[in-house]
Parts: C-alpha cells; sequence; structure tokens
C-alpha cells in the first residue's frame, strides 16, 4: 500500500542518517580498527572505479579536507572552501602551524599512513592537520589518467590555502604540505601557484613518484623552489619513486641508498607488498616527527655517488665504519639543508638509531617481489 511505501522510505531515511552520522563520527588513529587496512579495499576500490567514474564534475567538488587538532584528535571536521562559517565553527587555530597531507595513486584519507602522519604531528603539541582526500580522482586503474588531473587538483588546492589565509590571516610560511608519491607532484604544483611574497613554508616529499613524471620538467613537477624549503625522502627507486633526487629538492635523502628496505615486507602490515618500499617513506618521517633526531644521515658527494653505492665515511671501508652525522632527516620543524645524503635504517619500529651516528651499509636489492612469491607458495 501508499501508506507502507510511504512508511518504508521513512525508515529508511532514518537508517541512512544514523549511518551518515555515524560515519562523520568515526575515530580515526594509527590503532587497529581506526584506519583503513585490508589490502582487499584497495583491490576492490579500483573495481569500483571502473564502473563508477564521477563525470560532468568540477575537479574542487571531488576534493574533501579533514581537519584534525589537538582538540579534535581522532573525529574530523570537514572544510570546505568558501565556506567562511564552517572554518568559523571549526577548531581551526591561525596561531598554529598547518599540515596538509596529500596522500598518493589509489590513496584516501583515511588510509593508516595517513593517521600515522597525523598522530605523530598531534603528539608533538598544538597543530592544525589537514588530510586532504582525492581518492576520487586518485582510486583509478590508469595512472596516466590520473597524472593528467594533478595540476587541476593543485589550483584547487591553491584556492583552498588561499581561503585559510584570507579569513583566518595564518601565514603562508606556517603552512607544509606533507606529499606522498603523486601527492608530492601536487603539492610541488601547488607550491608554483603562490607566486612571491606568497611562498609556503616547506614541502616535504615523500618517496616522490617516478613513472609518468620521470620524463616531465621543472615546471610540470616538483622542483626545490615549490617552498622555502624542500625536503624528499626516497625509499624506492626499484618501482614506484624517482631517482632524480636532487632536481626535486634543495636536500634529498636516500634511506638505503634508495632501494631495499630492511623491514619490507611489511612491517607496518598496512600496504601491498609490493608497495613497501614505496610507503617506508611515510613511516620513517612519521617517527622523525615524533623524534626530530632520529636519523642522523651523511652528505655525499654526489647523487651518483649514492646511486652506485660508493658514497662512504671519511676514511675506511663504506660497508663497516659508523659516522657522525652531517645531518638529520625530516623532523618538525623543518630545517633547511642542502645536498644529498644517504642513511640506514633498523630492521623493526623504531626505525632510526637516535644515536646521532650513520651506520653504513651495504645496499640490498629490494626484495618484495620475490618473498611475496614466496609467500603465496607457503
Amino acid at each position: 500500500s501508499v501508506f507502507s511505501l510511504s512508511r518504508l522510505s521513512g525508515v529508511i531515511c532514518i537508517l541512512v542518517l544514523i549511518l551518515t552520522v555515524a560515519a562523520s563520527q568515526r575515530l580515526f588513529a594509527y590503532e587497529r580498527g581506526k584506519c583503513d587496512t585490508a589490502i582487499s579495499e584497495v583491490i576492490e576500490d579500483l573495481a569500483k572505479a571502473l564502473f563508477h567514474r564521477p563525470m560532468h564534475v568540477t575537479q574542487a567538488s571531488l576534493l574533501q579536507y579533514d581537519l584534525y587538532t589537538p582538540l579534535n584528535p581522532q573525529q574530523r571536521q570537514l572544510l570546505h572552501p568558501g565556506d567562511v562559517n564552517m572554518l568559523k565553527r571549526s577548531n581551526f587555530n591561525a596561531k598554529w602551524p598547518v599540515r596538509i597531507t596529500i596522500h598518493g595513486w589509489t590513496g584516501k584519507s583515511s588510509a593508516c599512513y595517513n593517521a600515522a602522519l597525523k598522530d605523530a604531528y598531534l603528539s608533538r603539541g598544538n597543530f592544525n592537520v589537514i588530510i586532504m582526500d582525492w581518492s576520487r580522482q586518485a582510486i583509478d586503474i590508469s595512472y596516466v589518467r590520473v597524472s593528467k588531473q594533478l595540476q587541476s587538483i593543485a589550483t584547487s588546492l591553491a584556492k583552498f590555502l588561499r581561503f585559510l589565509h584570507d579569513n583566518t590571516g595564518v601565514p603562508y610560511e606556517s603552512i607544509y604540505l606533507v606529499g606522498h608519491s603523486a601527492g608530492t607532484h601536487i603539492a610541488g604544483l601547488t607550491g608554483k601557484l603562490l607566486k612571491p611574497p606568497e611562498r609556503l613554508g616547506a614541502i616535504i616529499a615523500l618517496d616522490p613518484a617516478g613513472l609518468t613524471q620521470l620524463s616531465l620538467g621543472p615546471t610540470e613537477r616538483l622542483a626545490p623552489t615549490d617552498a622555502l624549503y624542500v625536503e624528499s625522502i626516497h625509499t624506492d627507486l626499484k618501482f614506484f619513486g624517482n631517482p632524480t633526487g636532487n632536481q626535486l629538492s634543495q636536500a634529498a635523502f636516500l634511506v638505503n641508498w634508495g632501494r631495499g628496505q630492511t623491514h619490507c615486507p611489511n612491517a607496518t602490515a598496512t600496504e601491498l607488498d609490493f608497495a613497501c618500499d614505496h610507503f617506508s617513506a611515510v613511516y620513517y618521517f612519521a617517527e622523525s616527527v615524533r623524534r626530530p633526531k632520529l636519523f642522523g644521515a651523511l652528505r655525499c658527494s654526489s647523487l651518483k655517488s649514492i646511486l652506485s653505492g660508493t658514497c662512504s665515511c671519511k676514511s675506511g671501508n663504506h660497508k663497516t665504519l659508523t659516522c657522525p652525522a652531517d645531518a638529520f632527516m625530516g623532523g618538525e620543524p623543518a630545517i633547511p639543508k642542502k645536498g644529498v645524503y644517504y642513511l640506514s635504517t633498523r630492521p623493526k619500529p623504531p626505525f632510526g638509531t637516535a644515536d646521532g651516528q650513520v651506520h653504513m651499509q651495504p645496499p640490498i636489492p629490494s626484495r618484495i617481489l620475490e618473498t611475496s612469491v614466496k609467500r603465496r607458495h607457503i
């Protein structure tokens, strides 16, 4: 009957409202059950994207900005560019530094690596941590198609930064963009759109993507001049990363020579095995935010000396020597450095040694594919 259908419709509306409220109240942290870790979710999301591509919508409308502060460390507050009332009702505080994380290809805001970064910053004190979600573009099996959208995403992000600045007075210098993979190039393209004297305080590039970006010039990808300071951390030169570190940043850190990471696969148990090296930069950096002098690094004469595994201490055999650190990777706040650096890590968390020394180790090839095959046959 009409009455029954109306009643059923009312029940459905109530259920949808309950689910919507529950989703908005979800607690988000780098803890089991509070962030998305299932490998199957990535595959499922990619499968759905094949049949549900967003059509006839603006890039800006596909983006989402989740705000976390010490006042709401696990429950997001949404910010919408242009919505001043929403911004005023939020816990955003212009007196606190702003750290914006930008995920990469196939990523989304609810992923555990975003939670790890957010928790690291909030463990240090008062920060506005904003996780930019561009998953509706990023979850796409075609990286070429994804890459073509990075510039328009950066344009939207730059407008969002101006919205924050114009309505709160937050200085651009107190804003850092922390990007992973393709997200590093969104960060760089965004930085280019802020013309002097408008300059971002820093861009932290976590294993910048190679792939289609390898053939691009500095105006089309991350470059050393995109912020007052640009630092890159490289952990996967073999598959997804970018080996042109000193062309992307003012200081480039090649962890474990940028090759096989000693804990992979997979100490974090949050990514696909073959992407463990690629995501390692995120977890190393999160550790460095909590403990800024955790990762001592050795400055090398050139990128070539790192790629060839010949960078060494002042004397002796680089395979056995321990030498004093010339600088420290990552950290909060960012300390400007210049040059290319080598450092090694421990095979289990905490990955850094925290002793102010660089422990030289021979380069090892990535073991991810080999180990993944062995696992499937066990």
